[in-house]
């Protein structure tokens, strides 16, 4: 999936590291109410595909409490699936939000955050 030019917009983009068997990939742009129904519904079709992912949030811009919801519900999704899922280089925004929603702890015991 490209990244999108368009500065309102938010984006997942498959990167392949040569030997690696887990699924990667790249969220870019700005996660806020509007961008993130789109987000998911590209997250959907990838998590639906892979048995390990790796999220990577360098990518993001910007976000609000929108982006801690991405995270719950992609892990959601692989729970259900009963398959892995874990969230790098995630932005200050998302930690500012997931302490003040007392799920931080949560995430790290869930071994959510690689």
């Amino acid at each position: 999936m490209k990244r999108s030019s368009d500065p309102r917009t938010a984006s997942l983009e498959t990167v392949s590291v040569p030997g690696d068997s887990e699924t990667r990939v790249l969220v870019s742009g700005v996660l806020d109410f509007d961008t993130v129904p789109e987000l998911m519904r590209q997250a959907s079709d990838l998590l639906s595909d892979a048995d390990s992912i790796v999220v990577d949030f360098s990518g993001v811009r910007s976000c609000n409490s929108a982006g801690l919801a991405v995270i719950l519900e992609m892990a959601r999704l692989m729970r259900q699936r009963d398959k892995k899922i874990c969230f790098q280089s995630l932005p200050e925004q998302i930690h500012t939000f997931a302490r003040a929603y007392s799920v931080d702890e949560a995430l790290a015991e869930a071994n959510l955050l690689c």
